[in-house]
């Protein structure tokens, strides 16, 4: 019923991979948006033209000219106006940010370490950890494909599914709890003041599913799932996350559900 997982490989990195630039500036764009006309003109009173680029890449490299020739007092306003004033409890822990503005974390971390790649000295840099998995199949349930990484996709709850039990992982699922910051903020959005529960069952994230992409910032397929030579079917997974998610260091050996309830 369960899924083997092991733990290939992790590194701390500070941008998501660039194929999910054009994902990560979509949001970018939106929290342009919803600040208004101030933060287009702040921009482009040091870069001209700032927002008419080609690519995410060079629309990164007008931000970074901003910041380079912007003063103090202008780069913490811009962050704070594109942050709804979150910008510090960001950069401070992650997993302390509002329940309304979790969804936008991942932006955040895109946008702040834009800022930070050339302003060290004013953005402090925010490290996130890229972990790969292998998973291999139960013969019964479907491994997920790529087809299941758009945004709020399956492969988000399962995604945070799956760091519980890396976590938690003390023998058998059912033999141990799942607790930590991953629990606490679930249980906490359901109102049920829980802070540890079985593992003997799939975790419900119901109408939550939208903030597991806020915790899981990338999540992606990097090898397609399929039968090795024994019949064995396998695939190999990259999720970035922030290690104030992480109840402690995560298990290179562990089982986990192969989906979780939430639709």
């Amino acid at each position: 019923m369960y899924y083997k997982v092991k733990l290939l490989g992790k590194e701390p990195v500070r941008f998501p991979d660039k194929s999910e630039f054009d994902a990560f500036n979509a949001q970018l764009t939106l929290l342009f948006e919803d600040a208004g006309d101030e933060t287009y003109d702040l921009i482009e009173k040091y870069v001209s033209e700032a927002f008419e680029y080609e690519n995410t890449e060079e629309f990164i490299q007008n931000l970074q000219t901003f910041a380079r020739r912007a003063n103090k007092n202008e780069i913490i306003y811009l962050l704070e106006k594109l942050t709804e004033g979150n910008i510090t409890k960001f950069s401070d822990c992650p997993a302390q940010l509002d329940k309304e503005f979790i969804e936008k974390a991942r932006v955040y971390w895109f946008l702040n370490n834009i800022f930070s790649d050339v302003r060290s000295d004013i953005v402090k840099n925010i490290d996130a950890i890229k972990y790969k998995f292998e998973l291999i199949g139960n013969d019964e349930d479907a491994l997920l494909t790529s087809d299941d990484t758009a945004t709020y996709g399956e492969i988000y709850p399962f995604a945070t599914r799956l760091f519980m039990d890396a976590t938690n992982s003390n023998g058998k699922i059912g033999s141990y709890q799942l607790k930590g910051p991953l629990v606490d903020y679930f249980e906490q959005l359901k109102s049920t003041g829980l802070h540890q529960l079985s593992s003997s069952a799939t975790y419900d994230f119901d109408e939550f599913v939208d903030d597991t992409a806020g915790i899981i910032w990338t999540a992606k397929v990097t090898q397609e799932p399929e039968e090795d030579e024994n019949g064995q079917e396998k695939a190999v997974y990259e999720f970035i996350i922030h290690s104030s998610w992480l109840l402690g260091e995560v298990k290179t050996e562990f089982n986990t559900f192969p989906y979780s309830d939430y639709i």
